[in-house]
């Protein structure tokens, strides 16, 4: 396998953890990022309600972050066995 296939794939591996993590580990997410981008007074999260438009936002970019780095590692390694 040549080592840019590797690394696409790679990176592509990536971006699916990050999307699965945003889309159905919210919580955790939310205290990633408050903690890396939070107020210097820490203020903590309140947990997401179920039906929140924040929930329903984090989910569909998680989902849809997790189904570009399935689909970039993939085609690009059946493109690159093809050739």
């Amino acid at each position: 396998m040549a080592k840019t296939v590797f690394l696409v794939d790679l990176f592509g591996l990536l971006l699916a953890v990050a999307g699965f993590n945003i889309a159905f580990r919210q919580d955790a997410v939310r205290r990633l990022w408050n903690r890396r981008y939070g107020t210097r007074k820490r203020q903590t999260l309140a947990p997401l309600a179920p039906d929140s438009p924040v929930g329903y936002a984090l989910r569909i970019s998680g989902m849809m972050l997790f189904a570009f780095g399935l689909v970039l590692a993939a085609f690009f390694t059946i493109v690159h066995q093809n050739l």
